[in-house]
Formats: structure tokens, C-alpha cells, sequence
């Protein structure tokens, strides 16, 4: 396990402070974590355009900036405890769940540009991507810093609050910093499916996504609960929330490449057109008599095959099972009291169904 005595020994003292999210701190300590995400926007535009190389690739990324679900996660997991009773014996303070929210959102963010690189994607968010705006190799390189900053910024959080995470790493079955190399496992696994079988398929898909999608969803709920004062049993259930959100958010995704449709933000049919077996995919495969030999054959195309899936209904089952873990994502906050910050996640539930 990575412990804040590692993250401590990096070097981290080039990194600006929070001057320009102070002012705003204290009247929006008490607001929903979906109010504080214009401080987590305005944090990220300091710490990563600071006069470097990759300032023009930064100002780019920020100005197409997505919606920011891993940010919100951190936020609302730091503020699940924040008004219970008895209240937890520590607890980090705003400006801490702020840069932990920007870490997890750099970490995502240079995770897309390697994404783009490896998919030959042209668009991002209904933007030219950064490999095609910047290059490949700059593309590369400037992912990389990102990572480093984001992991610079999460041992500075770290450092400063030594009481808050000293137990860092401690509960098992709670992902932190020591599975972040999942991320590129998922994006290597996912270019090896097993054979067209909906079983197996199925299986892979649960891998891949809990890798791809999964990890920094449970890195920011992890160190977004650790910060708010959550024991073992409510780090174990939001990772059991983070897993199910995970499911349902790619499923959702997979949904809209299908379909296409003015807010996907990136050419529809992509990973038909690489034949990348996902959920509606491999419903299809299970329900549809002849899509194994269709899937398989060269002659069958990419417009063929979206308007097939969509009429076949798979796209109708994959929904289905995004909202039963949709379900038990919510099942899984029952532990927490009420509060704005649970009322949030759910919310978040029911917009990855939704948007």
C-alpha cells in the first residue's frame, strides 16, 4: 500500500497553493459539492497553467472541461460525514478536498489524451482532441506531466493533513494510489477480447471496465471519504458505489456510441468500427440470431450495425442492466446519513441514466 510517508518524499514544492480558491472558500464550505465545482475549475487553470511548455495543451483541455464527475465524487464523499453526530475525529478542510478533487480530475484527463492517441481519436467533447490539435508525441508528453502534477498535488494534500490520512492504506478492499496502474491494464485488456462468446465476453467487459472506468472512481470516492472521516465500513461501501456507478457509467457510454445524438461530443459508431465487443454489443450477440457471423464478417458495416443493435433491442437491455446497478450503487450509501452530500451521489446516479 502506498502510505502518506511515500507520497510525502516526493518533491512538491514547486506547486502554487490555493490563493486564488481562498476567497470563495467560506461561502461555499456548506454548499452542495456540485456548487464547489467552479472552485475546483478555477484551482486547475493555477496549478497547470504556470508559464510551461504544455500551457497552450492545458488552456485546450480546460476550455472543453467535461462534467467533472470525478471532482464531484471527492467532494461529496469528503462532505458525507461533514454534519453527522457524533462527527468523525478528523476531517480535511475544503481547500484539501478542492486539490484532491483537481488531482483525480488531472489523472482523468491525461488518461483521455493517451486514450485519444491509442483510439486515433480525432474529437474530444465536440473539440478537436489534443492528439489531433498538438500532435501525437506532444499529446504523450504532456499526459505524463499531467499524471505527475496530479500525483505531486495528491502528496501535497497528504503532508498537510497527516492526522486525516494516517490510516491511509489500512482497510482492505479500498483503492488508493497502489492501483492506479489499473488504468493502463484496462486500456491494454480491452484490445484482447476473449472469442465471441456472450458469457465470456460479459466477463471481460466487468474487467475492463472496473479497470478503465472503475479505478478513479474508486480513487476519488477512497481519498474523498478518507478526507471526510470515513471509517472501514463506509470506505467499503463506496467502493461497492464506485464499482456499480462504474458499470452503469460505461454501460451508458457504450449506449450513446451506439445511438450517437448532439451531446456525445465525439464521433458515434467508434467502437463499432474498431469492433470492440461492448455491453449493448454483446447483448446483441446473445439475443439476435446471425450477429456472431455479422459481427465477424468484414462486409457488415458500421451503419448496419447501429441501427441493428438499436432495433434488436440490445441497446433497450444494456439500459436495463445499468439501472439495476444504478440500484445498487444507491443501496450501497444506506449507511451514511442524510445528507446534501448522499442526496448528490444519487443524483449523480440517475444523470449517468439519464444524460
Amino acid at each position: 500500500m502506498t502510505t502518506s510517508k511515500e507520497f510525502s518524499a516526493m518533491d512538491h514544492s514547486a506547486l502554487p497553493s490555493a490563493a486564488a480558491v481562498t476567497d470563495r472558500l467560506s461561502e461555499l464550505a456548506d454548499a452542495r459539492p456540485t456548487e464547489q465545482i467552479p472552485l475546483v475549475t478555477a484551482r486547475l487553470r493555477e496549478i497547470l497553467i504556470t508559464g510551461s511548455d504544455f500551457d497552450d495543451v492545458y488552456t485546450h483541455v480546460l476550455a472543453a472541461p467535461g462534467k467533472r464527475v470525478r471532482a464531484r465524487l471527492v467532494l461529496a464523499c469528503a462532505g458525507l460525514l461533514r454534519d453527522a453526530s457524533p462527527a468523525p475525529a478528523a476531517i480535511a478542510p475544503l481547500h484539501a478536498a478542492i486539490d484532491m478533487a483537481c488531482a483525480m480530475e488531472m489523472l482523468h484527463e491525461s488518461s483521455l489524451l493517451h486514450d485519444d492517441i491509442c483510439d486515433g481519436s480525432l474529437l474530444r467533447r465536440g473539440a478537436p482532441s489534443v492528439p489531433a490539435a498538438f500532435g501525437v508525441r506532444t499529446a504523450a508528453r504532456a499526459g505524463f506531466h499531467m499524471a505527475g502534477v496530479a500525483m505531486q498535488t495528491v502528496a501535497r494534500v497528504l503532508t498537510e493533513n497527516p492526522v486525516v490520512f494516517a490510516s491511509l492504506g489500512d482497510a482492505p478492499g479500498v483503492t488508493y494510489a497502489d492501483k492506479l496502474s489499473d488504468l493502463s491494464y484496462g486500456q491494454l485488456i480491452e484490445t484482447l477480447p476473449p472469442a465471441v462468446d456472450p458469457d465470456a465476453l460479459r466477463r471481460h467487459y466487468e474487467l475492463v471496465a472496473g479497470a478503465k472506468t472503475g479505478t478513479l472512481f474508486r480513487l476519488s470516492c477512497s481519498y474523498g471519504g478518507t478526507a471526510g472521516g470515513a471509517d472501514h465500513d463506509g470506505l467499503t461501501a463506496l467502493m461497492s458505489y464506485a464499482d456499480q456507478l462504474s458499470m452503469a457509467f460505461q454501460i451508458m457510454d457504450d449506449v450513446r456510441d451506439v445511438e450517437g445524438g448532439p451531446e456525445l461530443g465525439k464521433d458515434a459508431g467508434g467502437d463499432l468500427e474498431r469492433r470492440v465487443p461492448t455491453w449493448p454489443v454483446i447483448e446483441w450477440l446473445a439475443m439476435r440470431p446471425g450477429a456472431r457471423e455479422m459481427w465477424l464478417s468484414a462486409d457488415t458495416s458500421t451503419e448496419f450495425l447501429q441501427a441493428d443493435l438499436v432495433d434488436s433491442g440490445a441497446t433497450k437491455a444494456a439500459r436495463g442492466v445499468a439501472m439495476r446497478a444504478v440500484e445498487t450503487a444507491s443501496q450501497a450509501l444506506d449507511i451514511f446519513p442524510s445528507s446534501p452530500a448522499r442526496d448528490d451521489l444519487r443524483e449523480l446516479l440517475q444523470q449517468v441514466i439519464t444524460r
